[in-house]
């Protein structure tokens, strides 16, 4: 047997064994997507991703502003025609500040994907309680989510999505999320695994060689 169809194997065993184990044999469906949708949640996300975005990419874009002044600077001390001495100087300060803004853009994009992890990790552990009583409801005692493991089939009585929105509305989680703010010219930060709108690194583009 393979390394993967024993790991596949061994998946489907945890599994099966985790339903038999659960009370009343029971395990409840849940589409949390759904419920952030419904509960203005994922919109709430986005927004507030896009705006944080737009902030880092606004520092980003000023901070690449200062760093091409100052190379512009160097270039201009040594005027027209530098000496050897001077251009290893220009290169080696161009990649200096290329370097610098590639730990400021890095920081900025990890700066994000940490406040998005943050964002959902507590909207599902507000969610987890609500879920649970709607699993209860229905005599059921484990919850597991229809995306993340995928789940092959079930039968539509257990699944609690519309149940578990209800309640957490009921309990006040709903929310409105604030008008989405334009996005920045030239993004720059952008959320991990996102690569539209990267921004150009160089802080100056060019160096004298």
């Amino acid at each position: 047997m393979t390394m993967k169809k024993l790991f596949l194997a061994t998946l489907a065993t945890f599994t099966f064994a985790l339903i038999a184990n659960a009370d009343s044999g029971g395990v409840a469906i849940l589409d949390i997507d759904e419920v952030a949708r419904q509960l203005g949640v994922e919109e709430k996300v986005r927004v507030d991703l896009l705006t944080m975005q737009n902030t880092l990419n606004a520092e980003l874009q000023k901070t690449q502003s200062n760093l091409q002044n100052q190379m512009a600077g160097v270039e201009q001390a040594a005027g027209q025609n530098p000496t050897e001495e001077q251009r290893r100087q220009i290169l080696a300060t161009n990649q200096q500040l290329n370097s610098e803004f590639n730990r400021l853009k890095s920081q900025a994009q990890q700066t994000l994907a940490n406040e998005r992890v943050r964002l959902i990790n507590e909207f599902r552990i507000k969610l987890e309680p609500i879920a649970l009583d709607a699993a209860r409801a229905k005599d059921l005692h484990v919850v597991m989510m229809k995306v993340t493991p995928p789940v092959f089939a079930y039968d539509p009585s257990v699944d609690i999505t519309a149940d578990t929105a209800k309640l957490a509305m009921e309990a006040g989680m709903q929310v409105e999320a604030p008008a989405a703010p334009a996005p920045a010219a030239t993004p720059v930060a952008t959320p991990a695994g996102d690569d539209k709108g990267k921004g150009k690194a160089d802080a100056k583009g060019k160096g004298k060689e």
